[in-house]
């Protein structure tokens, strides 16, 4: 450093303005600083992205029609085309039309020590049947068989055999009319009809519904949020408005997953967290509601008889 610079930063009125300055410009910082606040527009750094996407994928539906083929060839069953398959999840929507012989169920017999056939076993020889069918199949119903509760056995009048399963893969039951298999087959196990709305992928997207957890409205959040309010619902002819009075009771059911398929957007699916809603009318029909736990938004609303319990998780 050249002597003259020393010489003036030495003198002392020259120390003092620059440490006064040098103050200033740190003050100023810190205030600047302090007086930023949050942009509102932009998303917390530590929320989850909200709703949860479901994509279409092109891999996925090879997948399914690979599982179809091997699960034909494993029954013998020969030239069989592709089934129908759902738009978004790419799982079985319906069997092909064909004059071939049809998939079968496995014949599975419980016997006793001495090699015999138990007596009264037969329902449970069939449930065994079916948890082995839907195992071999997996990759094209898009559900594990762990994930998978039996909710419905029935024998139609012409001996028709019905099975009805709800997936439950995620912390809440699913809604909206997905997550169910159905299964229609013969006395001689010929399966007439299958179909699956299950979900596939569900380990990441459990994991994304998880950590919603913190944004998360409250049983009592949610019915404040109601109250007060007017939504639309389907009426016999056309849709109807109702205004929730200050006296009707709101009470918040569960927390459940609500998919719904965005206007616009034909190949993908929203994961929505909902409380699933009963608000009663003295005298009338209650509504059912299911209210965006992350929102606060009115997702879906109708008047219906309120269920019980064991068939609103059946749904």
């Amino acid at each position: 450093m050249p002597r003259a610079y020393i010489g003036e930063l030495n003198a002392p009125g020259d120390c003092l303005r620059l440490l006064l300055f040098v103050s200033i410009v740190v003050l100023a910082g810190g205030c600047a600083a302090g007086s930023r606040e949050p942009n509102a527009s932009r998303p917390r750094a530590n929320e989850a992205p909200y709703p949860v996407i479901f994509a279409a994928n092109a891999e996925r539906r090879e997948q399914a029609l690979v599982a179809w083929a091997a699960l034909a060839r494993d029954q013998n069953l020969q030239n069989e085309p592709p089934p129908q398959l759902q738009p978004i999840t790419a799982t079985i929507s319906a069997l092909p039309a064909s004059d071939d012989a049809s998939l079968r169920l496995p014949l599975v017999e419980i016997n006793d020590s001495g090699g015999e056939i138990k007596e009264d076993t037969t329902e449970e020889a069939l449930r065994e049947s079916l948890r082995r069918f839907i195992t071999s199949a997996g990759a094209l119903l898009g559900v594990a068989p762990q994930n998978l509760s039996l909710v419905e056995r029935k024998d139609d009048a012409d001996g028709t055999g019905r099975a009805r399963y709800q997936q439950q893969p995620f912390p809440y039951p699913l809604r909206a009319g997905f997550g169910v298999l159905e299964i229609a087959f013969t006395k001689d196990r010929r399966v007439r009809s299958l179909s699956s709305t299950a979900i596939p992928d569900t380990e990441r997207l459990s994991r994304a519904l998880t950590s919603l957890r913190p944004q998360q409205l409250s049983a009592d959040q949610a019915g404040e949020r109601l109250r007060g309010r007017a939504f639309t619902y389907p009426g016999l002819v056309s849709p109807q408005t109702y205004t929730i009075a200050p006296g009707d009771p709101v009470t918040a059911r569960e927390l459940v997953v609500y998919p719904v398929q965005p206007a616009g957007r034909a190949g993908a699916l929203e994961l929505h967290l909902a409380w699933e809603m009963v608000i009663g009318r003295a005298g009338s029909t209650p509504f059912l509601i299911y209210l965006d736990a992350v929102t606060g938004d009115i997702i879906e609303a109708t008047a219906q008889a309120v269920q019980s319990e064991e068939r609103q998780k059946q749904q």
